[in-house]
């Protein structure tokens, strides 16, 4: 090992560990986020779309416009990610333009919200959401419960809040004794 150069053993080590990092960054930004983002920029309601990579999946923060039906939007939006980033390599985060009265709204009924997922009693809770927010003057809302979700939107002049509670069940039948 007698004239063995170290520093040179070391310094090709690096450029060549710093190549192909660059290059792999290269080719997730041209191949996957450049077209994921024109992509989900060219829906209508987006405003703006921002990506954090992750350890080992991305997060897609989606700032939308109000929509009339969030639930249809956001199976849209999991399909054209899922379809560039692969289905469960990515979370996808809606990001609303609310204010402090539309989240104490939210508040009023997060409670009816979570019980009506936990217990699956879906007709009371949206009688009880209806009830609340009448006595707080809120007319301009939707409730949608899919087989993964519960959509609630609520909209208040130029504000809206979007909240999407994830179905623990997923729309599976309880069996009774």
């Amino acid at each position: 090992m007698k004239g063995f150069k170290w520093h040179v053993a070391v310094l090709a080590f690096v450029l060549t560990l710093a190549m192909a990092v660059g290059v792999t960054y290269l080719r997730q930004r041209q191949l996957v986020n450049e077209p994921l983002l024109k992509r989900l920029s060219e829906l209508e309601p987006v405003k703006s779309v921002e990506l954090e990579q992750e350890s080992d999946s991305q997060t897609v923060y989606v700032t939308l416009d109000y929509v009339e039906d969030l639930s249809v939007v956001y199976r849209e939006l999991h399909e054209e990610i899922g379809r560039l980033l692969g289905q469960g390599r990515y979370r996808l985060v809606i990001q609303d333009e609310r204010n402090e009265a539309l989240e104490a709204a939210f508040f009023a009924v997060h409670l009816a919200l979570y019980e009506g997922e936990q217990r699956g009693n879906f007709t009371e809770m949206a009688g009880l959401v209806s009830a609340i927010f009448q006595g707080m003057g809120i007319d301009d809302y939707k409730l949608i419960v899919d087989r993964e979700n519960i959509f609630l939107q609520i909209r208040e002049e130029n504000a809206h809040l979007f909240t999407i509670i994830k179905r623990e069940r997923g729309g599976k039948e309880v069996e009774l004794p």
